[in-house]
């Protein structure tokens, strides 16, 4: 799990001595302390400093906003959270789960995530069924700051739940941006194995079976983080015209093609200015990689429009070519 993650409205980090007063004024609150099931109340300066102490054993991260630390998030390894009364209301929590989320499922190894809640939370209640998490068990926990045991939801998120409440789908006035299914398979072969396509590409061969474009649709299909790619389609549910994609997130180089009797329509640019932003925002991205063959300057100067610049050259194969060819390698910041 990364330390640090960003998303359109939050900055999360580890936690720090500086955080102090926020922790002690929100636990020290009747109405935030009685939901929690952990800190002791009333919560004091030595309870702070023992927790501190352990914090770069946890995966936790501190929440702030442009006002500063106002909340928590904490992955150890149930999913537990918590907000000031001022962050309240505000979609924060559901923001800062999907980055911690995100970052925990780029793991193919990854396992389910637990959580759950006392009764009557509603608001934690709606956050964990917006996450994906479905109801797994109800039990009696104790509610440390309370002195007794109450009732307790516990719920479970598996990968598969967690992409079906994430979807990605992006709109472009030409063009709809959404996952890859089996039913491209077809339109995926007819592209790729297209001489013209194929051979500025770096991996599909001239001879792609039916079977391998249906193993490639499955393999690129939406599971919540990357790796993954997005058909590019005219219209909501139309045929596949082209595809972009990301790596993974240790590896984070995207790649694209599109239908050759479809180029030169601006099609490509208009994917990529949709798409960068939103796996920047979505994946806290600090930088993107890319890779194009050197005879294929279209493709350059799409990355370059949008901020990439050359960070290296080699030989690169490609099973569409009889040979090795230059290839330029990109980095956007």
């Amino acid at each position: 799990m990364r330390a640090n993650l960003t998303t359109a409205r939050l900055r999360l980090r580890p936690l720090s001595a500086a955080d102090e007063g926020v922790w002690l004024d929100t636990f020290n609150r009747p109405e935030v302390a009685h939901w929690l099931s952990a800190p002791p109340y009333p919560y004091t300066a030595a309870d702070f400093a023992e927790f501190l102490a352990t914090a770069s054993t946890r995966a936790l991260w501190v929440i702030e906003d442009e006002s500063g630390a106002c909340g928590s998030v904490a992955l150890n390894p149930a999913l537990g959270y918590w907000l000031a009364p001022r962050a309240q209301g505000r979609g924060y929590m559901l923001e800062a789960a999907q980055a911690v989320l995100a970052d925990h499922f780029a793991d193919p190894a990854a396992n389910d995530v637990r959580s759950g809640y006392f009764e009557g939370n509603a608001a934690s209640a709606r956050v964990l069924t917006r996450l994906g998490f479905a109801e797994t068990a109800r039990t009696l926990e104790l509610c440390r700051p309370l002195g007794r045991e109450r009732p307790h939801v516990g719920m479970t998120l598996t990968r598969e739940g967690y992409a079906a409440a994430n979807p990605f789908l992006l709109t472009t006035p030409q063009l709809v941006l959404d996952p890859v299914t089996e039913a491209d398979a077809p339109a995926i072969r007819r592209i790729v194995t297209d001489p013209r396509v194929g051979r500025m590409l770096f991996v599909f061969p001239p001879d792609l079976s039916e079977a391998g474009a249906r193993d490639l649709a499955c393999n690129w299909r939406w599971l919540g983080t990357p790796p993954f790619r997005l058909a590019l389609r005219d219209a909501p549910g139309g045929a596949l015209i082209g595809a972009i994609g990301l790596r993974a997130l240790n590896d984070p180089e995207i790649y694209y093609f599109l239908a050759p009797e479809r180029h030169g329509q601006g099609l490509m640019r208009e994917a990529l200015a949709a798409f960068i932003p939103a796996i920047a925002a979505r994946f806290s991205l600090a930088r993107l990689t890319a890779k194009v063959f050197a005879d294929n300057p279209a493709s350059a100067r799409l990355l370059v429009a949008q901020g990439f610049r050359p960070s290296g050259s080699a030989l690169q194969t490609s099973p569409a070519r009889a040979a090795a060819a230059p290839a330029i390698s990109y980095e956007r910041p």
